[in-house]
């Protein structure tokens, strides 16, 4: 692997968690990968969903941004917008927050990645349907390579995760287990 690849961890906040099936189960499976990916050495990105107080970022076209501002969740300072405790971001690690779907949407996060000198994202989140495909395939577009592991994203339906991994996201990732993944990593010299 090269020490170009940055892991992202995305929508793994309290607020996700708590509206996901087998979310306990979901953090079983992704805090040994998160340890395991830093302690190589890797650069670790965590997304979340955050709005500033009143929800300035809201537009009332937004179909995404409207279930937050009805439910009054997601708030800067919320608990509901906390990284959750089992994957918890380590004082090197960076958070960007966003508005909309896409981790790259109104965000610094390009910026964050092509100042590592990042070429390649290995991607983990919540929910396969929403952060997880609006990622790919904006970064996609952005010239990076993408891997997603497949294991390390989960969406409240799962025939839409099924669908989704082996229809339409390996159209612009290669889609792989996080076993497999791990297999493979190799520390980085940075």
């Amino acid at each position: 692997m090269s020490d170009k690849t940055v892991f992202l961890v995305m929508d793994v906040q309290n607020g996700v968690i708590e509206r996901v099936q087998n979310g306990e189960a979901y953090l079983e499976r992704l805090a040994p990968v998160v340890q395991a990916t830093r302690e190589a050495g890797f650069k670790i990105v965590y997304i979340k969903t955050s709005f500033r107080p009143g929800y300035p970022e809201h537009h009332p076209h937004n179909t995404s941004t409207a279930k937050a501002f009805q439910w009054k969740a997601f708030g800067e300072d919320d608990s509901s917008s906390r990284i959750h405790a089992a994957v918890a971001p380590a004082s090197q690690d960076v958070v960007v927050s966003k508005h909309r779907v896409s981790a790259f949407t109104s965000t610094d996060l390009d910026l964050i990645l092509r100042s590592y000198g990042a070429q390649k994202l290995v991607l983990t989140g919540i929910s396969t349907s929403g952060v997880v495909l609006s990622t790919v395939r904006q970064a996609a577009d952005l010239d990076f390579r993408v891997t997603v592991l497949e294991d390390l994203c989960i969406d409240p339906d799962p025939e839409n995760h099924e669908f989704l991994m082996k229809k339409i996201v390996t159209r612009q990732a290669e889609v792989t287990s996080s076993a497999e993944w791990l297999a493979g990593l190799k520390p980085t010299s940075s």
